[in-house]
Parts: structure tokens; C-alpha cells; sequence
């Protein structure tokens, strides 16, 4: 990956050359900093002044793994494109639309949690969160001590589910994720976003996608030929390999970007 700021002249030239921009969000540790919990998540005034002006000027969806309700209450802004759930979810024309996901995947989501329950006991500062078709297991909170026995276990419950379910696991950023794997994540909602945009502008423009974690890297993968790919190199991700082709030092750098955006 390159430093996005050290090479300014090559993104506008692609951005001219394509005709403009779209941009697409992860939402946390991307508009919203790395919180200690989910629920303390927030967007500040300046970003989302940003994101509404950015919305003015050019296409912008909003890709995460949060649920629909979720994602809407941390950012009222209507004037965006959001898919949830990793793209299961999404809002089109002020209708909410929901990807079909077996009956089994779901019985074997919800009994992997029931799995993990107990670890809230004897692990102080964990969370496990339900996000209606993914399960969230965090460990931020956690004292630093007990995070090796902790990822041990964790792993040693979630991976037999993943494998004889067909579900995915993520491990990024002190968080595990277990969701469906039907065949759709953020690669497919990201094209899925510059279809939608094109279809609605008529015009074509260069897709700019940013995020900081595992789960984004199917949404640098599917943009690598058509777009700019932009992740988060905080301390946390230090030495990461992406198939991103750009990088930001840190979540405050994503407000500059829009600033630069704003300003061409």
C-alpha cells in the first residue's frame, strides 16, 4: 500500500478520468473512531457535516456490518446509500430489502451463540453481540492478560461451526465475527453500490472505498482494477498485508480526505 496523502495528484487523475467520484464507507474506525463498545460508537458533528456535504456532491453509501436500524440511528443523513449486515440489508428507495439466508444457516448462527454465552462469566470485559444475522464476540474491553487463552477458546468454539455450517469467521480488530456465507459481502455490495449509482446518475464515476478491517478486504479485492482502495493503518493493523492499494495513518485522516474531496 502506498500513503494516500504523499500521492494526492494520481487519485484526482483517476477520479478526472473517470468522470468523478463515489464514495463508500465502513462506518466503524472509518466515520466513526474505534470505540470501547458498539453502542458508544458515534459519528461527531464534523464528520457528519462532511458526509452530508459529500452526499451534496456525489454518490455515498454507507457498507457495514451493523444492523439497518443500527447504522440509520448513527447517521441520519437520507440522502445516502446504506447496506447492512454486510450488504444482507439494504434500504433502496425508502424500502428496506433483506438477501434470503437458510433457515439451518440462522438455527446454526443462533447456536453458536448459546455456545459462547458462558465465556461472558469468566471473562471479564468481554461482549457478545447479536446483529439479527451475525453474531459479534469483542474483546476490547478485555484485561491484555487473558486475550491469548481468551482468542484460544473463542476460536475453539466459533471454527467447527464455520466449517460444518458453512459460515464465515472474521477475526479482526479485537473483534470475531460469525455470519452467513451465502455468497454476498462487501465485495458484492460495492459493486452492487457503483450499479446502483450508475443507473441513477447515468454517469460513470471512480469508486472510492475506505475501511480498517478484515471484512473490508472483499470490498478492496472486487474494486482492485475499477477503483480506489483505501484502508486505515492504525496501530492496531500495523504490518497488515491488504489487497488495498492505498492507506490512511489514522481514522482522522478519513476527514481530511472528505475535505480534499470537497475542495476539487
Amino acid at each position: 500500500m502506498k500513503y494516500l496523502f504523499d500521492n494526492l495528484p494520481e487519485i484526482k487523475a483517476q477520479i478526472e478520468k473517470a468522470g468523478g467520484a463515489a464514495l463508500l464507507f465502513d462506518f466503524d474506525g472509518v466515520l466513526s473512531a474505534i470505540a470501547p463498545t458498539p453502542e458508544d460508537a458515534i459519528i461527531t458533528d464534523e464528520y457528519a457535516g462532511l458526509l452530508k456535504k459529500c452526499a451534496a456532491k456525489m454518490p455515498v453509501a454507507i457498507i457495514t456490518g451493523r444492523r439497518m436500524y443500527d447504522i440509520k440511528k448513527k447517521i441520519d443523513t437520507k440522502s445516502v446509500l446504506y447496506l447492512a449486515g454486510h450488504g444482507l440489508e439494504w434500504e433502496e428507495d425508502g424500502k428496506d430489502h433483506v438477501k434470503e439466508i437458510p433457515k439451518e444457516t440462522m438455527e446454526a448462527i443462533r447456536l453458536a451463540e448459546e455456545k459462547v454465552k458462558p465465556l461472558l462469566e469468566r471473562y471479564p470485559g468481554m461482549i457478545l453481540e447479536n446483529k439479527s444475522f451475525t453474531i459479534a464476540v469483542h474483546y476490547r474491553l478485555m484485561k491484555p492478560e487473558l486475550a491469548p487463552v481468551f482468542i484460544e477458546e473463542v476460536e475453539s468454539i466459533l471454527r467447527p461451526f464455520a466449517k460444518d455450517h458453512k459460515l464465515r469467521l472474521d477475526h479482526s480488530i479485537k473483534t470475531f465475527e460469525l455470519r452467513p456465507e451465502v455468497g454476498w459481502d462487501k465485495g458484492d455490495s460495492v459493486l452492487f453500490a457503483t450499479e446502483h449509482f450508475q443507473e441513477r446518475t447515468g454517469k460513470n464515476s471512480a469508486p472510492i472505498y475506505i475501511g480498517d478491517s478484515q471484512t473490508d478486504e472483499d470490498a478492496f479485492a472486487a474494486l482492485e482494477k475499477s477503483g480506489i482502495t483505501i484502508r486505515i493503518n492504525s496501530s492496531e493493523n500495523e504490518n497488515i498485508k491488504s489487497a488495498a492499494k492505498w492507506y490512511m495513518k489514522n481514522q482522522k485522516e478519513v476527514g481530511q480526505f472528505m475535505k480534499w474531496l470537497l475542495a476539487f
